[in-house]
């Protein structure tokens, strides 16, 4: 259970992490010398920034699903604990 919860805060960490290393709109564009091919260049340049976004997004989605499953899980022990008092001392139920 504490892994789970230990990973999901790693991608949490992580993914903010990742996401400081390129700005929003993607590296900086060099200049190529020439006006068409500058435009290619600053097209390419921004569907990087918004794949590095994705990822970004992704591991912040898993990082939900981490914590989810733990969260499932650790209410599935607490659910069975009581079924397993209840069983073990019947007369205890109310």
């Amino acid at each position: 259970m504490s892994d789970l919860l230990g990973a999901s805060v790693t991608f949490r960490t992580e993914a903010a992490t990742y996401q400081a290393i390129i700005p929003a709109g993607g590296p900086a564009c060099p200049d190529g010398g020439d006006g068409a091919f500058n435009q290619a260049l600053q097209a390419m340049i921004q569907l990087i920034g918004a794949l590095h976004l994705q990822v970004t997004g992704v591991m912040e989605s898993d990082s939900g699903k981490l914590r989810k499953a733990h969260d499932t899980y650790a209410h599935t022990e607490e659910t069975l604990t009581q079924l397993c008092r209840q069983i073990s001392s019947p007369l205890t139920i109310s």
